[in-house]
């Protein structure tokens, strides 16, 4: 009898080692299932995002996400510290490829980076161009990055203003709905008086 409760102990200890085991990934079945996403396109070299963490350089193979909904950014700096991203919302698991191009459509703006007096406003004029250099129709949608900074008003699609609220940098961001293409301009606001007759 006493050999037989030490048996029922000795397997009942086992299954509970394997059960454990199973639960935690080690035996196949109860792990976090990860599925790999490929980032590719033009310029080869954009930084890419996933959830708003950098994750590295295009082109890239994303190994390590879990199934699901990610938010996905790719975006290259200008010279002129202009940033162009795009960005797109990918279902892991059903879309194995995300391709990118930063070169087909460009948001440009006049001018091209913002200086502006706390109390005073910059017009802004933007515009969407294809690679060759037409102008397209677009549909902007424009916001700024540190409301603290400064504010964007105006209800013109290709034109707005940027009124300075307080000294400090921040970005106007202005995102086109129909190509997901978005163009970050650097925004400066200056807080002392501005030069006579300025």
């Amino acid at each position: 009898m006493e050999r037989r409760g030490r048996r029922l102990k000795i397997a009942l200890g086992a299954l509970t080692i394997l059960i454990l085991w199973a639960c935690s990934g080690g035996g196949g079945g109860g792990g976090i299932s990860t599925r790999t996403l490929r980032v590719v396109g033009t310029p080869v070299g954009a930084r890419v995002f996933v959830n708003g963490v950098e994750r590295g350089t295009a082109p890239i193979d994303l190994s390590d996400l879990p199934a699901g909904t990610h938010h996905i950014r790719v975006e290259i700096t200008l010279e002129n510290g202009q940033i162009i991203a795009q960005e797109f919302s990918v279902v892991v698991g059903s879309q194995p490829e995300v391709r990118y191009d930063l070169n087909r459509y460009r948001i440009e703006t006049n001018p091209i980076q913002v200086e502006v007096w706390v109390d005073l406003q910059q017009q802004v004029v933007a515009t969407m161009r294809t690679v060759d250099g037409t102008i397209v129709e677009a549909n902007f949608i424009w916001s700024i990055e540190n409301p603290n900074v400064a504010t964007v008003t105006g209800n013109e699609n290709n034109t707005r203003y940027i009124r300075g609220i307080a000294r400090g940098s921040t970005y106007l961001i202005i995102t086109d709905t129909r190509t997901g293409v978005s163009l970050r301009v650097p925004v400066t606001v200056l807080d002392f008086p501005p030069p006579p007759g300025g």
